[in-house]
């Protein structure tokens, strides 16, 4: 092709064919340029395909992420119905002039509150590798932008409350250190179940000491009871996100 322009070229010069041969020189160029621009529109288009594959594939991974973050909800709030349950056994036991008659069901429910509590992680997985690689820009539809950047940044909510229960749990279970034998409570730890005890498995009956593991319980039922409402505004917050991303995905299926 090459060569039969050139052919060309050189046949009107040869002919003395000055005005055509500009003409036609110009309209080379034009071509050239209209072929430059065709392939760098051809590459935009390719470009832009292959960012939506992209987009359409975080979008995916999102999706699982929140159903994820939806049994993690689930989960949270059953394991912090126990533990309620658990406070409202202990509180009244330990106040009762029978609790020496009762020290194996004390120290399993008082272990046992530790054992089912648990700190609240949502899944952050995909969201992190988006903002990470700069890739949150490819999100195309501003409200799904804009839903998912809002409930990402809103979920450092539960830090505060991981961190206020990791204090409490130490507080706490220094507290039963002064109260039940260290190897009836290792037992439970072990068995999860509740181990035979005896009188003297309750190491004391002082009153301020067994206070302060109950103003410890209602100190951590209460920070329990404010992390669970959180929980349920973030349980719907996802839900509505993942409802979001399904419509204007297509992805219901």
């Amino acid at each position: 092709m090459i060569k039969f322009f050139r052919k060309i070229r050189q046949k009107l010069l040869s002919e003395n064919k000055f005005n055509k041969y500009l003409l036609y020189a110009m309209g080379e160029i034009i071509l050239v340029v209209i072929g430059i621009l065709i392939a760098l529109q051809i590459n935009n288009w390719n470009e832009l395909k292959s960012e939506r594959v992209i987009e359409n594939t975080y979008m995916k991974n999102l999706l699982e992420d929140l159903e994820d973050d939806l049994v993690i909800y689930d989960k949270f709030q059953d394991s912090n119905q126990e533990v309620y349950m658990l406070i409202d056994s202990i509180i009244p036991g330990l106040k009762s002039e029978n609790r020496k008659n009762n020290v194996g069901k004390l120290a399993y429910w008082s272990r046992m509150v530790t054992i089912k509590w648990t700190i609240i992680h949502p899944v952050k997985r995909t969201y992190e590798q988006m903002k990470s690689s700069g890739h949150l820009r490819l999100v195309s539809n501003n409200e799904v932008s804009n839903s998912i950047s809002k409930y990402y940044n809103s979920l450092s909510e539960f830090d505060g409350y991981n961190e206020a229960g990791m204090l409490w749990a130490a507080d706490y279970v220094e507290s039963l250190g002064k109260i039940f034998d260290a190897e009836i409570m290792l037992n439970i730890m072990r068995t999860r179940q509740m181990t035979e005890a005896n009188k003297n498995d309750l190491l004391t009956e002082n009153p301020i000491v067994l206070n302060q593991l109950m103003n410890s319980l209602n100190y951590f039922n209460g920070a329990l009871s404010l992390a669970e409402n959180v929980s349920l505004v973030k349980e719907e917050d996802a839900k509505k996100l993942i409802d979001l991303i399904k419509s204007n995905y297509n992805l219901n299926q």
